[in-house]
């Protein structure tokens, strides 16, 4: 699967933009501490993270996203850290205060972010349903069911959820058809 993203990271370098909503919710996530951008991609979001005064992990398993990420970080003079690891082989010790997911879903993964979300820390999590809709993952896998990110962080205080489940509405939220969005927090 590196394969398949080293050669997107390649032929598409520029950063995206920050996640929509992690910018429109910026107020509930802290001014201080660390997190980590689980699936970081070129890490558009650890960068936002960092603006806000975290120190910041960034983890993905390319590594042509990794290296432009950290040459990034160090012209910016930006605290964020990338990491060029596989989380379903090895998960890297250290708790964080938010834990930033955008565009990913390895369910097996939930029990460890939620293991290693210091008490009090945010979980931002934002993904795709099974909205059948152009540019989404094929696979049904990494698509969530309906009110599925509740169930898989059963144990955290749900603070915003949205799953837009309907296709081209006339209220479907901007960048949310199609998606669905959990902003928690641990007790």
């Amino acid at each position: 699967m590196s394969d398949k993203w080293n050669q997107r990271y390649t032929q598409f370098p520029n950063l995206p933009a920050v996640n929509h909503w992690l910018h429109a919710y910026r107020h509930l996530l802290p001014t201080k501490g660390h997190a980590l951008d689980l699936a970081c991609g070129l890490g558009q979001n650890a960068f936002f993270l960092a603006k806000q005064g975290l120190i910041v992990d960034a983890w993905d398993s390319s590594i042509v996203a990794i290296d432009a990420l950290n040459d990034r970080a160090n012209a910016q003079q930006l605290p964020v850290t990338g990491r060029c690891i596989d989380v379903k082989q090895q998960w890297p010790e250290g708790d964080f205060d938010v834990i930033c997911v955008s565009a990913f879903l390895q369910r097996e993964l939930c029990p460890h972010i939620v293991a290693h979300l210091k008490a009090g820390g945010i979980l931002f999590y934002q993904t795709f349903n099974q909205v059948p809709l152009p540019n989404k993952p094929s696979t049904t896998s990494f698509l969530l069911q309906e009110c599925e990110l509740l169930s898989l962080f059963a144990d955290l205080i749900p603070m915003v959820y949205i799953d837009e489940q309907e296709r081209f509405s006339a209220d479907a939220l901007p960048n949310m058809e199609g998606k669905a969005l959990l902003i928690a927090r641990k007790k």
